[in-house]
């Protein structure tokens, strides 16, 4: 009877010994491995477009990874001893923990860092990152990941505690310029880490599913495409544009409208409609920043009916101002005179805009003040400014732009407190120059007064 034991006991143990298999399943197999690919080569860019149009730094962002999981799919467990007994089942919470995805962009992150790509990060991580300035030019690239699959597994035994995870995600490269996702593919990552439950797994088989990624040529292919760069007149990083002459005299309100209607354009993003202006007959247009967001390209709608893709080349998000380039040209494109010299309080003024996506809205009032806020000057206007103006010209009685509407002070008892940015400010901060060659007048004042001198 004794004998017969030992005997059992000692064959137990050498098939435990030699058929670890369940407790190690990752031992023999690759950190990462390809699973399947989709792909929309139609938003390569023509390649033999002459090079002096090309910038080699479209950037790149980290977007997002979600989980499709649903809630209480069995993932995995904890097992205990040397037979590998379950002890507790590990269940889909059908969401991702917050620090667990910010962990894993500031991974994704690096890789793209260390393989050589622009990389936009979320966040800073650096001992100097008070003397670092952001950069607030959105990438063209957006990275992001829906985890599909996990395996999750912990061991604890004699020979010690591991978590071992395996995470499928479908990576979906998404191209501002195309407005569309041009590239998907699914990648396994697997990882290994010592002690029960420990993260450093999944961060890993994250990691590791990423890298599997940039093993794929035609991944890295759209990341290193070169993004077209408009070429205007070349200015030291800026863009010239032609003057155009205001009136000489004062105009009725209908006339400034009939002369100014054909160079607004109404712009449309993702998150919503605004307006902007012609300043230059090749296809420049002013707005804000914030009508066009972090959209690398938009649509306009012209005076014409025509709609055309409008690439954003400028933005300061610190004064709310961006420049945008019709991507192909537009027939009888005409802009706006540009008054860059002086405000004058009280002077009558008109703004035309696409409130609530009424086009070209015609409302008018005068210049209040000049107001200082956050360092950078406002002209104040009694002149109706409602949702979708932002983007819009304030004109004087001459026709010409004073400045880009903006804001408005919206509360119970308040009333006529709309903004706008001086135009001087505005193209100066986008690096926008009025060719030299061309006289302006003194936009319709004969007795003006600086914005930088009458801020109050």
């Amino acid at each position: 009877m004794i004998r017969a034991f030992l005997v059992q006991a000692v064959l137990l143990l050498w098939l435990l010994s030699s058929c670890p298999a369940s407790a190690d399943p990752l031992s023999s197999l690759p950190p990462f491995e390809i699973i399947s690919v989709t792909k929309n080569t139609s938003a390569h860019v023509n390649r033999s477009i002459d090079s002096a149009l090309l910038s080699t730094e479209p950037g790149i962002e980290v977007a997002h990874i979600r989980s499709s999981l649903l809630p209480g799919v069995i993932l995995g467990g904890r097992y205990e001893g040397i037979l590998n007994l379950l002890e507790e089942r590990y269940t889909a919470s059908g969401e991702l923990d917050p620090l667990l995805e910010a962990a894993a962009r500031s991974l994704i992150e690096d890789e793209l860092s260390q393989a050589g790509f622009p990389v936009a990060s979320a966040s800073i991580r650096s001992p100097f990152e008070e003397q670092l300035v952001d950069n607030p030019e959105p990438g063209r690239f957006l990275i992001g990941g829906t985890i599909t699959d996990v395996k999750l597994n912990s061991y604890r035994s004699l020979r010690g505690e591991k978590t071992q995870d395996e995470r499928t995600i479908r990576w979906e490269l998404f191209d501002r310029t195309a407005g569309k996702v041009i590239y998907r593919q699914s990648v396994t990552g697997r990882a290994q880490a010592e002690g029960i439950d420990n993260p450093a797994a999944t961060y890993e088989a994250i990691r590791n599913s990423f890298k599997g990624l940039l093993t794929q040529a035609e991944f890295t292919d759209f990341l290193s495409q070169p993004t077209i760069a408009h070429t205007l007149t070349p200015t030291p990083g800026g863009y010239e544009i032609i003057a155009v002459s205001s009136s000489d005299t004062p105009l009725a309100t209908e006339q400034i409208v009939s002369r100014s209607i054909p160079s607004i354009v109404q712009i449309r993003t993702p998150e919503g409609r605004g307006t902007g202006f012609v300043v230059d007959s090749s296809g420049l247009i002013l707005t804000n920043h914030h009508v066009v967001g972090s959209a690398y390209t938009v649509k306009t709608d012209l005076y014409d009916g025509s709609i055309h893709r409008a690439q954003v080349i400028k933005r300061d998000a610190n004064l709310d101002v961006a420049l945008l380039k019709l991507e192909d040209e537009a027939a009888d494109l005409t802009s706006l005179p540009i008054c860059p010299v002086s405000v004058k309080v009280g002077e009558g003024v008109v703004a035309i805009g696409n409130p609530l996506a009424l086009s070209n809205s015609v409302t008018q009032g005068v210049v209040s003040g000049i107001r200082t806020r956050k360092a950078h000057h406002l002209i104040q206007t009694d002149a109706a400014v409602n949702p979708g103006n932002s983007g819009g010209p304030l004109l004087n009685r001459y026709g010409a732009v004073i400045g880009i509407v903006t804001e408005k002070i919206a509360s119970r008892g308040i009333e006529g407190l709309g903004f706008a940015l001086p135009i001087a400010e505005s193209l100066d901060r986008l690096n926008v120059k009025i060719h030299p060659g061309q006289s302006l007048n003194d936009c319709g004042n004969s007795t003006v007064l600086a914005v930088n001198q009458t801020a109050q």
